[in-house]
């Protein structure tokens, strides 16, 4: 016969409360207390029912994950560190793609709420000011991940975008460029706005004339947008809002019978897994993806808890990684 919780409790000397305040991770329940409920659990090898406990908790021990692009390879690895970490935590993840697509978006934010997980982790493309004013009223935490939206009870976790175009460019302008072009990420995207902006300051500071050309984040739309870029402006360098943009640019500058870093030395963002195995190996702005996962669902588990009050946003670091695409490889 299957252990029951009143096992559990007459083995741990505790009520089935206690039990129960220990299953659901009660910050109130003094460490002793729950060392030997747990010790109990295990020698018993308890198995609570998700669905009893759902019901005593009104939610259930799944948190959500949304993701705008999951063929995007920077995600996949954020993923993972989320998954890892709720894992950890004794969580389930529920996860969907919404193709940046903000109606979708919204959809499974409601969706995720109706099945009453007890958190969401969500990667958004543009979250208009009504659903933000509606999430702000709902009982469900969120965290958000590469975007910060000031006024709200929303934890964020990121790298400051800006002083990472900016560092790009100095990077360039010390290396004796002075017609440095930026490929940029959607309009209304934070992440991509504030690369942006970090690109121009850094430009108009040095006194440069600074050229940009608008597109997604994909590989396409690299390979789209340089021959114009290079038309139009005859850039010595590129910045690209991220590391498909750059690939895409790198492919195509070599099919016009331009070299890379020679002709034109290029830096992307993200540092995904592809950034190493092109040829040239990409020079790129690397983002700590994985621990910005595992970052975001110990803030989420935070909230779920109740062991902290008031919002938190963490600045993860970021690092300027040199590879052949700017001539040289530095240590990493």
């Amino acid at each position: 016969m299957k252990p029951t919780i009143l096992d559990v409790a007459e083995r741990a000397q505790v009520s089935k409360a206690t039990v129960s305040r220990v299953l659901n991770r009660n910050p109130q329940v003094k460490e002793e207390i729950r060392e030997r409920v747990l010790r109990a659990i295990k020698e018993l090898d308890y198995r609570p029912s998700a669905i009893a406990r759902n019901l005593a908790t009104n939610r259930s021990n799944m948190i959500g994950l949304i993701l705008p692009d999951i063929t995007n390879p920077y995600f996949p690895v954020l993923a993972r560190g989320i998954e890892d970490a709720a894992h950890q935590l004794g969580y389930s993840l529920f996860i969907s793609n919404t193709d940046n697509d903000p109606a979708l978006e919204k959809e499974y934010i409601y969706k995720m709420m109706e099945q009453q997980v007890g958190g969401i982790v969500l990667i958004s493309t543009i979250l208009g000011e009504a659903t933000v004013h509606e999430l702000t009223h709902m009982q469900t935490p969120i965290v958000l991940c590469d975007r910060l939206i000031a006024g709200t009870p929303f934890d964020a976790v990121m790298i400051d975008d800006y002083r990472a175009a900016y560092e790009a460019v100095q990077y360039f302008i010390a290396r004796g460029h002075s017609r440095i072009a930026h490929l940029a990420g959607p309009k209304n995207i934070q992440s991509a706005e504030n690369r942006k902006r970090g690109y121009l300051d850094a430009m108009h500071a040095a006194g440069l004339e600074p050229f940009v050309s608008v597109g997604s984040f994909s590989f396409e739309s690299g390979v789209h947008q340089i021959g114009s870029v290079i038309d139009e402006y005859s850039p010595t360098a590129l910045f690209a809002a991220n590391d498909l943009l750059a690939l895409g640019a790198m492919q195509e500058i070599h099919r016009l019978g331009h070299r890379v870093p020679e002709d034109i030395a290029v830096i992307g963002c993200d540092d995904i897994p592809f950034s190493v195995m092109s040829r040239p190996t990409l020079s790129t702005i690397s983002i700590p993806a994985y621990q910005i996962g595992v970052t975001a669902v110990q803030l989420l588990d935070d909230q779920m808890k109740g062991v902290r009050s008031g919002t938190k946003n963490v600045i993860m670091e970021h690092k300027l990684i040199n590879r052949e695409s700017c001539g040289g490889v530095d240590e990493e």
